[in-house]
């Protein structure tokens, strides 16, 4: 009987806490506050489900972050994964107040980005009770990257057979734009306009060492081994070079994070993506002026985590045919 009685009230107890959830959901579908505070505690709710601290896969965009997130989440880690971009203050507050037209929109889950942000600076800030976090973060050659993260940041439509495009970005304040594939010119300056050339070179004191406190240029960057483990008071982080992953991934997450058999499954491909013939025209065409090419390689960034050699290398990818043999011409 009594048993009988438990069973009952525990259901009862099960009933109304249901009900004030979904009385707490509805409010939240309504008002800001109610919506960014329901879901705060639901990152909380979830992260108690696991036995280890969380991992933060935090890099600046397109550098191959998100194949980290899904081989890392195959491999079903007893850690959350977390994939921000940024969790500077600054950044987080001027994203939020940027994203809060899309709140009871479509666009809806990109104001959630923010609110996650948030709560991971509220959880770092909080401490560990003596444990750290892990942090994964990862560097490209600076061109590449900021070529790719354009064309992210892009509503790409094609809308007719004769090669037109519709491009705009909320990112970059692009209106709707007709691209044609037989002129890309006026594509090539919203680039050069729009895009912070900087945000690789900038990302690590921002970022890293603002949030974290690591200051990855304190020490010299093993070029050869491709990667390299930074400790730090609040968590220790693995960086690793993009164009290096596949040679190193498996023996820098056995060092990392003790998994013994990591394999990378690619995600995030610009290649695979509705603007994927746009952008490789793009990277075709595109003039990049030598003083251009010499400021990104010439960088902090650059001279740091890539060998005169590599650099070089890079240089010449995208120095045109005739600006080479104009080059080559100079030294005889």
């Amino acid at each position: 009987m009594a048993s009988a009685l438990n069973s009952e009230s525990q259901s009862l107890v099960n009933k109304a806490g249901n009900f004030f959830r979904r009385g707490i959901r509805r409010v939240s579908e309504s008002n800001y506050r109610w919506a960014k505070a329901y879901y705060m505690r639901e990152l909380e709710r979830s992260q108690r489900n696991f036995g280890e601290t969380p991992v933060l896969v935090y890099q600046m965009g397109k550098v191959g972050s998100s194949t980290i997130v899904r081989s890392l989440r195959a491999q079903r880690v007893d850690r959350p994964i977390y994939h921000p971009h940024f969790l500077s203050k600054e950044r987080i507050a001027e994203t939020e107040k940027d994203r809060k037209e899309f709140f009871r929109t479509q666009r809806y889950s990109y104001l959630k980005r923010p609110w996650l942000y948030e709560f991971l600076v509220k959880q770092l800030d909080g401490g560990l009770k003596g444990r750290k976090w892990k942090v994964i973060t990862l560097t490209r050659e600076m061109i590449s990257r900021n070529l790719s993260a354009f064309f992210e940041n892009l509503e790409v439509k094609g809308f007719d057979e004769g090669g037109r495009y519709e491009i705009s970005s909320h990112y970059y304040k692009i209106p709707p734009t007709t691209i044609e594939m037989n002129d890309l010119e006026p594509l090539s300056r919203l680039f050069f306009e729009k895009v912070n050339h900087d945000s690789p070179d900038q990302f690590f004191d921002r970022e890293i060492r603002g949030v974290l406190g690591v200051d990855v240029f304190d020490r010299e960057f093993p070029k050869s081994k491709g990667y390299c483990i930074y400790e730090g008071k609040s968590a220790d982080i693995l960086l690793l070079r993009l164009e290096d992953l596949n040679r190193v991934a498996a023996e820098a997450f056995r060092e990392f994070l003790d998994i013994s058999h990591f394999e990378l499954t690619i995600a995030n491909v610009g290649e695979e993506k509705s603007y994927a013939l746009l952008y490789k025209k793009f990277k075709e065409q595109v003039d990049l002026p030598d003083e251009y090419l010499e400021r990104m390689y010439d960088s902090r960034y650059m001279r740091h985590f890539y060998s005169a050699g590599e650099i070089d290398r890079f240089q010449n990818k995208w120095r045109k045919t005739e600006k080479q043999e104009t080059v080559e011409r100079k030294r005889i």
